[in-house]
Order: C-alpha cells, then structure tokens, then sequence
C-alpha cells in the first residue's frame, strides 16, 4: 500500500533560504547599514517599462497569465486595461486562465487612432492602474508613453513578442 506524501506548501523565501543553505555559501557575520530609502509617499508608482518574450505565443501568453493576475487583483477601482493584446486573448481566455474578465478592459485599436495614440490617451487619462500593450516602440514613444503614464499617475508595460 503506498501513501501519498504531505504536500508542503513553502514560500519564495522558505525555498531561497533552503536553496542557499544546501549550497555551502558562507553565512555573513558582519551587518551593513540599511540605506536611508524614501518613504512609499514619495515614490512615484507609474512609469513605462518593457518585457520582451520569446517563444511561441500560447506559451508567452501562459507565462503571463500569473502576472496579469497578480496585477488584476490590484485594489482599487481602476482598471487592468490590455491594448492590442495576441488575438488569443478574449474573455474565454481570461475565464480559462482563472483571470477576472470584469476587472480587465480589453482595447483592439482600429484604423482611425494608431495604437501608440490610443497607448498615450489610455494612460493619461488616469482610468487604469496599469496599461498592457503590444506595440513596437523606439526612444522617443517610449519617453512618450512614460509621460503619459506619469500624467495619468498609472503604470505602462509594453510587451515585445515574436
């Protein structure tokens, strides 16, 4: 008779400590002054940034189905808006992947407004805690969007695929 071994349910943490333990690494016995860091009333949580993915799209778009979750679940009112996603990405697939669709405004440009307008005019608006999009940028879009995102007190990720 066999009997299925308890599941343990360890943290990121529990697994880094674990890992470095079994490594041999030397413990450090000296401390280091904790940097005098800004206070979170400070800092300013919007900006531009930029992930490219490799592979094929069903397998890019199921490494981030956790990230979009993490964000949908964001508190506050404001939206999680995806702009020009991969047509996989429809309702049926935020339901599919355990997503909420009604926290989540997905935004198709069509031929009257170019998507790095539509980009910019989603993020300044300030209706969204953090705009998804799938668009190829360079220098000067990037500064474009990252004003826009500072404008609208929102965040931009712009998502590079193949």
């Amino acid at each position: 008779m066999q009997y299925r071994a308890p599941q343990q349910s360890l943290t990121q943490a529990d697994l880094f400590h674990n890992a470095l333990m079994a490594s041999g690494f030397p413990a450090r016995r000296e401390t280091r002054p904790v940097p005098n860091l800004p206070s979170a009333h400070n800092t300013s949580d919007s900006g531009y940034s930029e992930m490219a993915l490799s592979g094929q799209p069903q397998q890019c778009l199921q490494w981030l189905a956790p990230v979009l979750r993490d964000l949908a679940n964001t508190p506050g009112d404001r939206w999680l808006t995806l702009l020009n996603p991969p047509q996989l990405v429809s309702h049926a697939w935020l339901r599919a992947t355990g997503l909420d669709p009604q926290r989540i405004l997905i935004v198709r440009s069509n031929g009257r407004m170019q998507g790095n307008q539509l980009c910019q005019e989603l993020l300044s608006l300030g209706c969204s805690h953090t705009v998804i999009s799938w668009l190829s940028t360079d220098a000067a879009v990037s500064a474009q969007l990252e004003k826009a995102a500072r404008q609208g007190q929102c965040k931009s990720l712009n998502i590079r695929m193949p």
